[in-house]
C-alpha cells in the first residue's frame, strides 16, 4: 500500500453584512441588496455615466430623452432643472448663471483644443503624402516648426478670448 499525504487549507469564514467591502482570492467583493458581488475598476465609471432610474431630487422616473441629457450636465432630471432655473430667474440672477455656464463651456472647449493641438504637434506630419490620384507630394517643414507656431497662436488667441469673456461684467 502506498502512503499518501493530504493537505487541506481551512479558510476562516467571516460573516459579511450589507455594504461591507473585502478582498478575497485577489478580488474585491461587496454585498449589495443581499447579493455578494465583485467590484471592478469600471464600477465607479459606470455609476458616473449611467442615468439612474429615478431622479435623486424628486424621485420621479427618468425615462425621457431630455432627462438623460440633463443628468449628464446637472445630475438631476429635466423637470428639476426647469424648476431650479425658474427659481434663478425669479431671484434675478439669470445673467450670472448664464455667464457661468457659457464660461464653463468655453473653458472645457479650450481644454479639449489644447489637448488636441498637443497631440497633433506630437504626431507630426509625414514628409510625403499620396493623393487620391496616386501622386506623391513632398511637403516642406516636416519638423513642424510652422505648424507649431500656428497652433500655439490659435490656442493663445482663444485663451485670451475666454479670459476676456470671464473678465467682462
Amino acid at each position: 500500500m502506498k502512503d499518501s499525504l493530504f493537505v487541506t487549507i481551512e479558510e476562516k469564514h467571516v460573516k459579511h453584512i450589507e455594504g461591507d467591502v473585502w478582498t478575497e482570492r485577489g478580488k474585491l467583493w461587496t454585498i449589495k441588496n443581499g447579493i455578494k458581488r465583485t467590484m471592478s475598476k469600471m464600477d465607479e465609471a459606470r455609476k458616473q455615466f449611467s442615468t439612474p432610474l429615478a431622479c435623486p431630487n424628486c424621485g420621479k422616473s427618468m425615462k425621457h430623452h431630455l432627462d438623460e441629457k440633463m443628468w449628464a450636465i446637472h445630475k438631476t432630471c429635466f423637470n428639476c432643472v426647469i424648476d431650479a432655473e425658474h427659481l434663478i430667474m425669479k431671484a434675478g440672477k439669470w445673467a450670472e448663471y448664464e455667464k457661468a455656464k457659457i464660461t464653463a463651456n468655453a473653458e472645457g472647449f479650450l481644454k479639449d483644443l489644447i489637448s488636441y493641438m498637443d497631440d497633433y504637434n506630437q504626431e507630426g506630419v509625414a514628409k510625403a503624402h499620396v493623393t487620391e490620384n496616386g501622386q506623391v507630394e513632398k511637403w516642406r517643414d516636416a519638423d513642424q516648426t510652422e505648424i507649431k507656431k500656428i497652433t500655439d497662436s490659435v490656442v493663445e488667441d482663444i485663451t485670451k478670448k475666454v479670459q476676456d469673456f470671464k473678465n467682462t461684467k
